[in-house]
């Protein structure tokens, strides 16, 4: 009973946590920040499906290329599932900046390559980045704003999912053809990447993890994390396959 009192008085405090509060003019820029970020990050993971076939005839891969869709859905939905604890552990700032800049990374990749097995393993790395911006721009939007707008910011910065979503398929088709070559969308997207993660360095606000590096590394469940990508990975497989197993 009382350790059950102590886990909810954390999780209370946690949510009315009010110490990363931000000014306006430097919210609004940190917020617009994120929602570049989110933004950008469904552009990448929508955009890509009208360009497949293009990159399939370029890389020789027309029988393969279900795959770079399925390695970054994979790689986004395993990963999510960490971010929120690694931020715990390592900091909002830090893991967040990890998971733009690598995104940004892994865009400017899947334009150079020229084989599908280096093409689909830089999905996936799209899809890890991806999925922290996702988890994170969330979480670091209720640490910036007061309880009481939390609801109206999440869903402002919700609704870049829905943009990119509808944006990423017309931008990605219009790269292609007035510029005859898919590999430009991704080198659009690394630049947009790269300046979200500089502005997000400068503006959000760093606060260091509490506790000792090794036992908050002990608090991760690391089974239930390996156990859930296991059956995630399974029903993923098929479902993007089209049930064909």
């Amino acid at each position: 009973m009382g350790i059950a009192h102590q886990q909810l008085s954390t999780a209370e405090r946690a949510l009315h946590d009010q110490t990363n509060l931000l000014p306006r003019g430097k919210l609004i820029a940190v917020f617009a920040t994120l929602s570049l970020s989110l933004l950008v990050t469904f552009i990448d993971q929508n955009g890509i499906s009208v360009a497949l076939p293009t990159i399939a005839a370029e890389i020789h891969a027309e029988n393969t290329i279900s795959w770079a869709g399925t390695s970054s859905l994979i790689a986004n939905t395993v990963f999510q599932m960490l971010y929120g604890r690694l931020s715990d552990i390592f900091g909002r700032k830090a893991v967040y900046l990890g998971a733009i800049g690598l995104l940004a990374v892994a865009d400017l990749l899947c334009g150079l390559v020229h084989n599908a097995a280096a093409f689909y393993v830089f999905r996936g790395l799209a899809g890890v980045g991806g999925g922290g911006v996702t988890s994170l721009s969330m979480i670091i939007v209720s640490d910036i704003v007061t309880l009481e707008q939390r609801g109206k910011y999440q869903g402002i910065i919700g609704a870049m999912v829905g943009l990119g979503n509808v944006l990423g398929p017309f931008l990605a088709a219009a790269f292609i053809e007035k510029t005859h070559s898919w590999r430009a969308f991704f080198y659009m997207l690394t630049p947009l990447g790269a300046i979200s993660g500089a502005v997000s360095f400068f503006l959000l606000p760093s606060k260091p993890p509490s506790g000792q590096l090794r036992a908050n590394l002990g608090k991760i469940d690391h089974l239930g994390w390996l156990a859930s990508s296991i059956a995630m990975t399974f029903l993923l497989i098929p479902i993007s396959g089209g049930m064909v197993i």
